[in-house]
C-alpha cells in the first residue's frame, strides 16, 4: 500500500482513538486537602460552633423547669408573728421531658447540617479541581501544537531558501503558528481562570494541587438507591426537624396541664408555734392552650411533607446524576475501545508524508489541526466524565465519605 493511502487510513482510525498517555495515577492527597479545607472554611467553623450552642440549649433544657421559692413573713404588732416557707411548683405535665427532647433533636439538626454543609464545601472543590485538571490538560494540548506549527515555520524557511517550497508555505505556516500561539494565550487565561475559581472555593493557594482520578471509576451497576439517600445529611437534618416538631407538640400538651405548688410553712406568733401547708394551681378557664397543640400538629405535618419534598428532589438528582455519569463514562469508554491506534503515531505520520513531499503544507495543516482538535475535544470529554463523577457523589452523599461504588478512594 502507498505511503499516502496508509496515511491516509491510519488518519480515519485516529479521530477515535485515546488521546494522550495515561496520566499519573491519583494523588493520595485528596483527603488532605479536604481535610485541610474543612478546618479553615468559615461557614464550617459556624456550623461547629452552631452544634456546641445547640448541645449547651440541649443541657439547658433538660434541666428542671421550676426552682423552690423560700418565703419569709414577719409582722411586728400587738402581736409579734414571723414565719418561713418554702414553696415548689410541679412540672405536672412533664415540659421538661418535652424541652429535652427538642434540645436533643436540634443537636441532631446542627450535627446533620454540619454534615451537608461539609459535603457541599466538598463537592464545590472537587468540582473546581476537576475543572482546573481538565483547563491544564487542554493547554498541554494547545502547548503541543504551537510547538508542532514553530518547527512547521522553521522547516518550511529552510526548504524555502532551499528552493523546495514556495513563499505561500511560509507564509500559512507563519499564520497557522500565530493561531495557536493566540490558541495558547487563551488556554493560559482559561487556567488561570480556572485556578482562581479553586483556590476560591478552597481558600487555599498551593503550588502543587492533588490530581483526581483518570479517569474517573466505572459508575456502579445497580447502586443501593435507599441506603444512600438514607445517608444525605440534608435528609438526616429534616427527620430531626420533625422529630422536633413532635417534641413541640408534646410541650404544647404539657402545657396545657396546670401545674400545682406546693408550699410548707412555719413559725411562731408570741409564743405559739406555726405550721401551714399551701396550695395553688391556675385554672385554665380563660385560655385552655388548645390552639397552640393545633399549631404545633400543624407545624409537624409541614415538616413531614417537606421532607416529602426533599426525598423526592434528592432521588431526581440521583437518578439524573447517575444516568449523566453512566452516559459519559460509555462514551468515554467508547472513545477509548473505538480504535487501535495513537495520536501520536498519526501525527508523526503525518509530518513524515509532508517532508516526503507526499502532503502538501496546507493539507498537513489541515491535518495537523484535525489531530489536537480531536484531542482537545476527547480532553472535554474527559472533563465531563470527572464533573458528572463528582456530581454523582454529591447526589449520593459519598463525598469525603471513603464508600465504595465510585467514592475518593477508589
Amino acid at each position: 500500500m502507498p505511503l499516502k493511502h496508509l496515511f491516509l487510513a491510519g488518519l480515519l482510525a485516529c479521530l477515535v482513538l485515546p488521546t494522550w498517555a495515561a496520566p499519573p495515577p491519583t494523588s493520595p492527597a485528596i483527603d488532605d486537602l479536604l481535610q485541610q479545607v474543612w478546618e479553615s472554611h468559615p461557614g464550617i467553623q459556624a456550623a461547629q460552633s452552631a452544634i456546641d450552642a445547640a448541645r449547651a440549649r440541649g443541657a439547658a433544657a433538660g434541666k428542671p423547669i421550676y426552682n423552690p421559692e423560700l418565703e419569709v413573713d414577719a409582722e411586728r404588732t400587738a402581736v409579734n408573728t414571723i414565719s418561713v416557707g418554702i414553696n415548689q411548683t410541679i412540672d405536672w405535665g412533664d415540659k421538661r421531658g418535652a424541652q429535652r427532647q427538642m434540645g436533643n433533636s436540634e443537636v441532631h439538626i446542627a450535627q446533620a447540617e454540619l454534615a451537608s454543609l461539609h459535603q457541599q464545601v466538598a463537592s464545590e472543590v472537587l468540582t473546581a479541581l476537576a475543572s482546573y485538571q481538565s483547563a491544564q490538560e487542554q493547554r498541554q494540548l494547545a502547548r503541543r501544537y504551537s510547538e508542532l506549527m514553530g518547527q512547521l515555520v522553521e522547516t518550511t524557511e529552510q526548504r524555502y531558501a532551499a528552493g523546495d517550497l514556495g513563499q505561500l508555505d511560509v507564509a500559512l505556516a507563519r499564520v497557522a503558528y500565530s493561531e495557536s500561539r493566540m490558541q495558547v494565550a487563551r488556554r493560559e487565561a482559561e487556567v488561570a481562570t480556572q485556578q482562581a475559581s479553586l483556590v476560591a472555593a478552597s481558600s487555599l493557594s498551593l503550588s502543587q494541587w492533588p490530581s483526581l482520578p483518570s479517569p474517573p471509576p466505572a459508575p456502579p451497576a445497580e447502586p443501593q438507591r435507599d441506603a444512600l439517600l438514607a445517608r444525605l445529611p440534608q435528609l438526616i437534618a429534616q427527620q430531626a426537624r420533625i422529630a422536633n416538631a413532635r417534641g413541640g407538640i408534646e410541650l404544647a400538651r404539657a402545657s396545657r396541664s396546670a401545674d400545682p405548688t406546693f408550699g410548707l410553712r412555719g413559725g411562731a406568733e408570741e409564743n405559739d408555734l406555726l405550721l401551714g401547708l399551701n396550695f395553688s394551681i391556675p385554672l385554665n378557664v380563660r385560655n385552655n392552650f388548645t390552639a397552640e397543640v393545633t399549631a404545633a400538629s400543624q407545624q409537624a405535618v409541614q415538616e413531614e411533607k417537606i421532607l416529602l419534598d426533599l426525598h423526592r428532589l434528592a432521588a431526581s438528582r440521583f437518578n439524573g446524576s447517575l444516568s449523566v455519569y453512566r452516559l459519559t463514562h460509555r462514551a468515554w469508554r467508547q472513545w477509548q475501545d473505538a480504535g487501535q491506534g495513537n495520536l501520536t503515531q498519526q501525527l508523526n505520520l503525518v509530518q513524515r508524508i509532508w517532508e516526503a513531499g507526499e502532503l502538501s503544507t496546507t493539507n498537513y495543516l489541515l491535518q495537523t489541526g484535525q489531530n489536537i482538535n480531536t484531542q482537545i475535544t476527547a480532553a472535554e470529554l474527559k472533563g465531563d466524565l470527572r464533573l458528572a463523577w463528582v456530581e454523582w457523589l454529591r447526589a449520593s452523599g459519598q463525598i469525603g465519605a471513603g464508600s465504595k461504588d465510585g467514592s475518593i478512594h477508589e
